[in-house]
C-alpha cells in the first residue's frame, strides 16, 4: 500500500491539474454569455422596425423623427471577445443603411483603445470591464502554468520551498479567477438591468433583449473551488515534507 505521503502528493497533483483544466477550458471558449432579441414587427408614426428572420439576420430599428438606425442581432462572447453569426448579406444591409462596418468578432484585448475608440459611453464601460477581467485571467494563466512547472520540480527534488510556492500559485490563480468572474458578473449586471451594450441600442428595445449566462461561467467557478482545494493540499504536502526532513536530520 502506498505511503500517506505518496497518496497526498498524488492527490495534490491530480487535483491541481483538474482545477487547471476546468479554469483553462472555461476561459478559452466564447460560451460565457449570449445576447438575443425577441423583436416583433412594430411600425408607428415615430418608429419603424424590421425584425430579423433568424440569428444570422439583423433587426433594423429606425427612428423616423431623427432618421437614426439601430441594428440588433444575436451575439455571444467570452472573456476575450464578442462575436455574432451575421451573414455577409446582413452586414451589407447594415452598411447600405449607414451603419459602420462590424467584424464578426470584437476583440476587447487587441481592438479596444481608450483614446481612439469610437464606441459610445456604454460601449466603453463594457469594454473597460472586459479588459479588466481579461487582465485577471492572463495572470491566472501565468499562475497555473508556473504552478505546474514548479510542482513537478518540487516533487522530483522533494523541495519544501517549491511545494509551498506551488500552493501559493494555485491560491493566486483561484484569487485572480474570482476577480475576473466578479468583474464579469458586474458587467452582466449592467447589461441586464441598465441596458448597457457594446453597440448602441434604442431604449424601446431593452425589454426585448435577453442576456443569458452560459455553461463556461459555472465551469470556471468549479475550477476556482478545485484550485483552492489544490492549494490547501500542496500546503499540507509542504508541512509533511518539512516534518519528514526535520526527522531525518535528528
Amino acid at each position: 500500500m502506498p505511503s500517506p505521503l505518496v497518496i497526498l502528493a498524488s492527490l495534490s497533483v491530480v487535483v491541481g491539474i483538474l482545477g487547471s483544466v476546468f479554469i483553462l477550458l472555461a476561459i478559452s471558449v466564447d460560451s460565457w454569455e449570449e445576447i438575443d432579441f425577441s423583436v416583433v414587427e412594430a411600425n408607428s408614426s415615430t418608429l419603424q422596425v424590421t425584425p430579423a428572420a433568424s440569428r444570422s439576420d439583423v433587426t433594423v430599428y429606425k427612428e423616423l423623427g431623427s432618421g437614426t438606425y439601430y441594428f440588433l442581432y444575436y451575439q455571444y462572447g467570452g472573456p476575450w471577445k464578442l462575436c455574432d453569426l451575421l451573414t455577409d448579406a446582413a452586414r451589407a444591409e447594415m452598411g447600405t443603411l449607414g451603419g459602420e462596418y462590424r467584424d464578426r468578432c470584437y476583440n476587447f484585448v487587441s481592438e479596444y483603445d481608450e483614446e481612439s475608440s469610437t464606441l459610445q459611453s456604454d460601449g466603453r464601460s463594457i469594454a473597460r470591464l472586459q479588459n479588466s477581467g481579461a487582465s485577471c485571467f492572463i495572470v491566472c494563466i501565468i499562475d497555473l502554468v508556473a504552478a505546474l512547472g514548479v510542482g513537478v520540480i518540487s516533487l522530483i527534488n522533494k523541495h519544501v520551498t517549491a511545494c509551498m510556492v506551488t500552493g501559493v500559485l494555485y491560491c493566486m490563480a483561484s484569487l485572480f479567477t474570482v476577480f475576473g468572474l466578479a468583474i464579469f458578473h458586474v458587467k452582466h449586471h449592467y447589461e441586464l438591468y441598465y441596458c448597457q451594450s457594446l453597440y448602441p441600442i434604442p431604449k424601446s428595445a431593452c425589454d426585448t433583449r435577453t442576456v443569458t449566462i452560459l455553461w463556461a461561467v459555472p465551469v470556471a467557478w468549479v475550477g476556482v473551488i478545485i484550485c483552492s482545494v489544490a492549494s490547501i493540499l500542496w500546503l499540507f504536502l509542504t508541512r509533511a515534507l518539512r516534518v519528514i526532513k526535520a526527522k531525518t536530520m535528528i
